[in-house]
This record gives structure tokens, sequence and C-alpha cells, in this order.
């Protein structure tokens, strides 16, 4: 890898705490929510209002355009329609994010069969055998070596800085095909050229949107005339089959967003879920030393702590339609949240469903999502964590939490993680 960028980087720290994420804003930072989310999900199953306006916080300004009802769905069973019937729950608000609308049109907005077409050209390339046979084997097992090879020697480190936010961005960016670039520069220019109005001058922007631009047009017009192995060539193999039946590759403009959606959602989703699954494990430490023990269970572990805290407790959609959910009428024209932070621990469906338990009898969640949408990339984000976790298990077998620092905590709203994973390594 190009990089020499450590957790300890001035960059990285701005890029990748929790508690000073622009999606938190308006929420506590030394606040965990999933009482109140439970609160809410056993007063009723379907509640009008968001979930930040049920929880008494501020909306991000500028996040969603403003004059449409909004409505939660609180219970599993809500929450699985609202993923599964996405026609009627439907993927199109996300046209109204002021973060998707700089990322550019990606699957994340689209449904039926525009999404299906365009979806196709990338899921064939994040499917679980693909992924075990080729991200692993590329990228995943370099990226952990390299990073855990720079903790030798340490008596203490934060893992959530020196490893769980380094690790996606590395595989992600070299992925793609950026092999020689300084991964934590171009995420750097990458964040500041889709978000950085609020946090730049317009110059700055300006800049750092030309260095991306000229990145990525390098990038694909090299792949387009010789491909190569990797994600950009693999997709622009893969035409996108139009609804008159023709077929073509993607665009620049296209590659653009689909890169820019890779990196974004790839390296946050893992970067704050791995950082929860290691402090599950640590915090509850008659399971870390049973995965240490039994690397067959670091795999259900990881399903576990998606369950029990996933990362992003809701998602937005749009009732296209006057639809019945739970006795509760929501109108067409609303935007519904999906909060799968409520599904995930509906007594209903689980025992003890507020309890860490790597033992549960299998049975799906939505820390993944469902339906059409489901998260395509979570084969990679998987097995980037067990890749780490097996990489600290065979290094640090006797790993443990630093009693000399706070303990860490669960923090956040919008994205939530970790405030840190601060360890003792000795």
């Amino acid at each position: 890898m190009a990089t020499t960028a450590t957790g300890q980087d001035d960059r990285v720290r701005q890029m990748f705490t929790v508690q000073t994420q622009e999606a938190n804003k308006g929420a506590s930072a030394e606040r965990d929510y999933s009482a109140e989310l439970n609160a809410l999900r056993e007063q009723a199953p379907v509640m009008k209002g968001s979930p930040r306006e049920l929880l008494g916080l501020a909306e991000p300004v500028g996040a969603y355009q403003s004059g449409r009802e909004n409505w939660t769905l609180l219970s599993f069973a809500a929450c699985e329609r609202g993923f599964r019937e996405n026609l009627i729950f439907s993927s199109e608000i996300m046209k109204e994010s002021a973060g998707i609308q700089a990322i550019g049109p990606t699957i994340l907005q689209m449904v039926g069969k525009e999404h299906k077409a365009y979806r196709s050209t990338a899921q064939p390339l994040f499917l679980r055998p693909r992924v075990l046979d080729w991200w692993k084997r590329r990228w995943i097992d370099e990226a952990v070596d390299k990073l855990l090879d720079g903790l030798k020697g340490r008596a203490t480190a934060d893992l959530n800085l020196e490893l769980c936010a380094l690790l996606p961005m590395f595989v992600v960016t070299r992925a793609i095909g950026l092999e020689g670039t300084d991964e934590l520069a171009f995420r750097e220019h990458l964040s500041r050229s889709t978000f950085g109005a609020r946090f730049a001058t317009p110059e700055q922007v300006a800049e750092s949107r030309a260095i991306v631009d000229r990145i990525l047009t390098d990038l694909i017009e090299a792949r387009r005339e010789t491909p190569g192995d990797d994600v950009i060539s693999g997709v622009i193999r893969n035409e996108v089959k139009l609804p008159d039946g023709t077929r073509r590759p993607l665009t620049n403009a296209e590659m653009f967003s689909f890169c820019k959606l890779l990196i974004f959602a790839g390296g946050g989703t893992t970067w704050r879920q791995l950082g929860i699954t290691i402090d599950a494990l640590l915090t509850h430490y008659h399971f870390w030393e049973e995965c240490r023990d039994n690397r067959e269970l670091i795999e259900p572990a990881i399903d576990e702590a998606l369950r029990w805290r996933a990362t992003d407790p809701y998602f937005p959609r749009l009732a296209t339609q006057d639809v019945e959910v739970e006795g509760v009428m929501i109108p067409k024209g609303a935007r519904v949240s999906i909060c799968l932070g409520a599904g995930n621990r509906d007594p209903k469906v689980w025992d003890n469903p507020d309890e860490f338990d790597i033992h549960r009898p299998k049975q799906f969640h939505m820390g993944l999502g469902l339906g059409p949408h489901r998260c395509m990339g979570m084969d990679v984000a998987k097995q980037e964590m067990v890749a780490a976790i097996n990489g600290l298990m065979d290094r640090w077998p006797n790993l443990r939490l630093d009693p000399d620092q706070p303990k860490p905590e669960f923090v956040g709203f919008d994205h939530r993680g970790m405030s840190a994973v601060p360890v003792r390594l000795d």
C-alpha cells in the first residue's frame, strides 16, 4: 500500500471520529439511544414522526427536502415489510437526500427493473464465493497484515482509528484499482469535493473535485483500454441491460457515482461496525475467549453485533400509495423511516434482545437491510471484519480493553459507533 498514514494522523481523526460525524449533529455525543428506540417500539409498532422527531432531536439542516409527513416503522414485522415491499416503500426518496445528490445517481435511489439492471453490473463481483476467492486473497488479507504490522512493539492502541477506520478505506480504494495512490489523501479530497461546501472554501472544494475527477477519469479510461484484475474493470465488463433490451457500458459519470458510493458506504459502515464488534467481544470477554479458541464463532459474533448494534439505525423510504401497516394508515407521499435499530431488538422475535449473545439460534435480522436493497457489499464487509479479528487473535490472543483509558461508549444516532476502542496489546 502506498500510504504511510496511521490512526494517529490528524486527518484520520478528523474523518473517522463518530462524535464529530456530520450525520450525528443534533444528537448527544455521549448517549446510546437504544433504550429510547425500544421504548418507542413498545409504545406502538408504527408512529407518526421521524426517529429524530420522536426522540426530540433536531433534524440535520438540509438532509432531506421538507414538506413531507414523517412516519416511522418500529416493530420487526413493520420494518421487514418496509424493506421487502420496495415498490410501496420506495428507495426513490434517496433522490431528495442532499448527501446522495452530492454523490450522483446510484442504485440507492433506484427501484424495480432499473435497480435490478444497474445492480447486476456490480453484483457478481460481490458474491460470497468471489469475495472469499478474490477480495480476500487480493486485498483484505494484505491490508490487515500491514495494519497489524504497524502495531508491533506497541503496548497500547486505539483500534477504532488504527485498524477499523483504515482497513476498509485501504481495501476499497485498492479494489477499485487505485493501487499506488495515497488512500487517505484521495479519501480526503473525495470527502471535500462531495460534502465539503459546509467545511471548506469554494476554491478548496473545486481543487479537490478537479483532483478526484482527474484520478477517476484516468483510471476509468485506462481500464476501458486495458482491463485489469479489479472492480472497475469488472463493472466496465458487465454492461447494463436497458429496458429496450440493448446493452451498453456504464458512462464515466455513472462510474464516478459508483466509485464514490463504494468508498463512502464501504468505508464508513465497516469502520464503525468493526469497532462495535471488537468492543462487544472485549466487553463480553468470555466470548472473545470462545472465538479465539474456535474461530468458526467469529462470523456468528459479527452477525450478532449487526443485530444488536447496527451502525445505521434507520433507512428512509417514500410511501408511493396509501398503505396500512400494523393497523396504521400511512398516507401516500410520506417519508417512512424503517427503524431497524428498534426492529432488531423486538422481543416478539428474539429472547433477551438487548443482550449480546453469539450463541443465539440463527435467524435473519436487518442489520444489513433486507429485500432488493440488501447491502451489496455485505460479504466484503464481513470478511474484512473476520480477517481483522482473526489477525488480532493470532498476534495478541490476550488482547483486552485498556483499563487506563476512558470506557468506550456506543454513541451517535444516524451513524452510530464506538467513541474509541483503546486496548492493551502486551
